[in-house]
This record gives C-alpha cells, sequence and structure tokens, in this order.
C-alpha cells in the first residue's frame, strides 16, 4: 500500500512547484480581496485535480498492465487511490484550515463558533465528490472521466454560485443547519465506502 501510494506522490513531484505557486497564489488573493471562499474553492480543486491527474499518469505509463502482474490485490490498487483521495482532499483541507483561520480573522469573517460547521461541510462535500469520480475514472478511465469532472465538479459550483441568493432564501434556521453539519461527515464516510465497494468490482472485471 504505501509503494502505491508513493508512486502516485512520486508522479506529482513534478507538479510541485507549480501546485506550490497556485495554492500560494490564492492565499494571496484570499488576503487581498479579505474572502476566503477563493482559498476554500483551490482546496476543493486542487485535491480533485490531483487525484484524476493521478489516472492519466498510469494510463500513460501502462501502470495497470504491470500492476496485475503483481502479486497484489485488486482491491489494494483501488484502495491506494482512495486513500490518496482522503490524503489530498481532506488532508489538504486540514492541512489550510489554520490558513482559513487566519484570513478569516483578518478579515472579520465568520464568527470563530461558527468556522466548525464550515469545514465539516467542506469535508463531506469532498467525500461525496470523490464517491462519484472514483468509481468513474476506474470504470471509463481518465479520458471519459473529464466528461464527468466537469460535470460532477465544474458545473455544480457555477450553478451555486449564480443561484446563490435563492438558496440561501430557501435554507433552514442556522442552528439546524449546524447541528446537520456536524453529522454530515458520517453520511459522506458512508457513501465514500460504498464508492469503494463499487469500485472493486469495476475494477476486478476490468479488462486490461
Amino acid at each position: 500500500m504505501k509503494a502505491l501510494l508513493l508512486k502516485d506522490f512520486l508522479a506529482m513531484k513534478s507538479q510541485l512547484k507549480m501546485i506550490i505557486t497556485i495554492l500560494l497564489l490564492f492565499i494571496v488573493v484570499s488576503f487581498f480581496l479579505e474572502d476566503s471562499f477563493y482559498l476554500v474553492l483551490s482546496i476543493f480543486i486542487f485535491g480533485t485535480i490531483q487525484v484524476t491527474a493521478s489516472f492519466t499518469y498510469d494510463e500513460m505509463s501502462h501502470w495497470d498492465l504491470y500492476a496485475n502482474t503483481l502479486p497484489l490485490e485488486k482491491s489494494e490498487i483501488v484502495k491506494s487511490k482512495y486513500i490518496l483521495s482522503l490524503l489530498l482532499s481532506i488532508g489538504t483541507l486540514l492541512l489550510f484550515s489554520p490558513i482559513l483561520l487566519l484570513i478569516n480573522y483578518w478579515t472579520n469573517g465568520i464568527p470563530l463558533i461558527d468556522f466548525l460547521p464550515i469545514i465539516c461541510l467542506m469535508a463531506t462535500g469532498s467525500l461525496i465528490i470523490m464517491s462519484f469520480l472514483l468509481p468513474i475514472y476506474i470504470k471509463f478511465g481518465p479520458q471519459k472521466g473529464r466528461l464527468f469532472l466537469f460535470l460532477i465538479v465544474i458545473l455544480p459550483i457555477i450553478g451555486f454560485n449564480a443561484s446563490l441568493s435563492f438558496i440561501l432564501d430557501k435554507l433552514p434556521p442556522v442552528e439546524t443547519l449546524q447541528k446537520l453539519s456536524y453529522v454530515s461527515p458520517i453520511f459522506g464516510a458512508i457513501l465514500f465506502i460504498l464508492s469503494y465497494m463499487l469500485s472493486v468490482k469495476f475494477y476486478e472485471t476490468k479488462e486490461f
């Protein structure tokens, strides 16, 4: 398992400078515009793009053909992608949470007591996105997967931003939303586990 994860991280190494530059740019933009939304958006995009990019690296190097000649369980190969997605999405979110708090404090934004529900919702959002994308990429590959990436991630973000005022008017009371946010990661985790089980079935029946 460690070797599989190391392989993916080494593949990302060539893009490390670009990744750091982009994240720093979003941090600077969030500070200057006094809005942490841009950093939050970059965290979502970073985790999602890097996980899906790992499938592209695998396809270009014909990794799956080689991996299936090794004494590895197919479930282990799939599990490595799910662990990678957790490390990149949830890990990046936790890593940048102090910066989000700093930006929020600097701009007199959301009260600190309301920040934990937001972190919970962001973590749940990452789990849900990966739960849909990973089986698709495993089943159809990165070429067709990019279309679903646009449909599942980019379009909803655009639609949410365009209809934000309407959505805010329809939301339940803040107290209710806070309570739901605390349990939302449980829903995300259940969906993530079910997604993993589905992906294992897809990978076991896939021809390489």
